[in-house]
């Protein structure tokens, strides 16, 4: 019976075959190199790590890493040599390199690249840079007539590992089942939504005034009382720009609001009891903005004992809640703007939102500045309450990570338990060199 052929090895030793990596000897000490722009977007498709473990199944790992000293940031290269797991240091001197050999000097590896040879005898380089963020191929710089051929052999070796790719873009990476599967500690960042929507109403309310004066202004350009109202152009200009004002204001509003449901979402992402967690359960998605603000002192770890919100806050929230839904779903009956009254042949027109008796107005066209303003004081206010109701120490996370931090660092323990924005500098270490 014919033995059944191992497609990996098959395909990985046609790459390597025709195009091996550099020996040691071989490999030129400074040299310069010209982007291969050849199928980018094919390239580019695929994760920085994905080229990471392709080649490295290819290859058995790269021919040069680049590594940064923990102190000042310094970088310098280390070389494959003949002995595995040896690695000759380029750019220092001889005292610094028997120090980093020696793991005297902790260092953390940055970049990464591969050198590889083409038949015409040429030099393809493939490798990482920005800190390990983007992946590139390049051709070294040879003069005269080996150009031409340099060129050539390179195109088809792109093609070549593009194919390679192709073939194995389902196996290599998958980047949340892996993260899932990895063991030990595990690192992740958060998108701090609450403080990119909280800035975000902000920098609109700085501005707000003044655009909204602008917008009144505009529709003021024309007179609905005057003839100009006969004009269709002119009354469809004050029609339409009407119907812009209060968008500032608005905009500004929904923000806010935003802001208060990413910092709700972000304390029970970092602070939800472990045995709350089950994934068929799932609080995070299945709980309301309301009953997770009721229920956050039960369900979250940090809190002080037997503490809950104050009803004059879930009142506040309440009244909030309502204009967010009133302005977010636009019903039709509270859209009611105007009714009309006909009395012995005169016409009167009942302004309904302005003679009515309402915390906030429904109408964009009538809100105010004074609206924002009180919107973002009683988004405030419920984030002071809850902060008051945490222990000193998740008091002090919060307010230092999820009240500030553009991205938040979470670290996932073996036992499952999160860590926030940790600055523990070891722990990080053992995080990073365990992946």
């Amino acid at each position: 019976m014919k033995e059944p052929t191992d497609l990996g090895i098959k395909f990985r030793d046609r790459i390597i075959t025709r195009y091996p990596p550099m020996e040691e000897a071989d490999m030129p000490h400074s040299y310069d190199v010209i982007l291969v722009d050849y199928r980018s977007d094919d390239i580019h498709k695929y994760h920085v790590i994905f080229w990471h473990r392709l080649l490295k199944r290819i290859y058995q790992g790269p021919s040069e890493i680049e590594i940064e000293f923990q102190y000042g940031g310094e970088t310098v290269s280390l070389r494959k040599t003949q002995e595995v797991y040896e690695w000759t240091v380029m750019g220092i001197d001889e005292s610094l390199a028997a120090r980093v050999e020696a793991g005297e000097i902790k260092t953390s590896p940055v970049n990464w690249k591969y050198l590889i040879k083409l038949p015409s005898g040429g030099i393809v380089e493939l490798g990482t840079r920005d800190r390990n963020t983007v992946f590139y191929i390049s051709k070294v710089v040879r003069s005269g007539k080996s150009e031409k051929e340099d060129n050539e052999e390179a195109t088809k070796f792109v093609d070549l590992m593009i194919e390679e790719a192709n073939r194995l873009s389902n196996n290599l990476f998958h980047p949340i089942k892996d993260f899932e599967k990895k063991e030990g500690l595990k690192l992740y960042l958060l998108f701090n939504v609450y403080l990119s929507n909280y800035l975000s109403g902000e920098a609109i309310l700085g501005i707000a005034e003044s655009q909204e004066a602008s917008l009144k202004t505009d529709a003021l350009k024309y007179d609905a009382r005057t003839p100009d109202y006969i004009d269709e152009n002119k009354r469809k200009h004050i029609d339409q720009s009407l119907l812009t004002c209060g968008t500032y204001f608005c905009s500004s509003v929904t923000y806010f609001f935003m802001a208060l449901e990413g910092f709700v979402n972000l304390v029970f992402h970092a602070f939800l009891k472990n045995n709350f967690r089950d994934k068929d359960f799932n609080i995070e998605q299945r709980f309301d903005l309301e009953q997770k603000l009721r229920l956050m002192t039960s369900l979250c770890n940090g809190f002080k004992e037997n503490s809950c919100l104050s009803s004059a806050i879930l009142s506040k929230f309440k009244t909030l809640k309502k204009y967010r839904n009133s302005l977010f779903h636009s019903k039709v009956e509270e859209s009611l703007k105007s009714l009309v009254f006909v009395e012995d042949g005169f016409v009167y027109t009942y302004n309904v939102d302005k003679h009515k008796d309402r915390f906030f107005s429904l109408l964009k066209p009538n809100m105010t500045v004074s609206d924002v303003i009180e919107v973002k004081n009683i988004v405030d206010e419920i984030v002071d309450s809850i902060l008051n109701l945490m222990d000193k120490d998740t008091k002090m996370q919060t307010q230092e990570y999820i009240l500030k931090d553009p991205a938040i660092r979470v670290i996932v323990t073996e036992t499952g338990d999160l860590i926030l924005g940790t600055k523990d500098e070891h722990l990080l270490e053992t995080v990073i060199t365990s992946g």
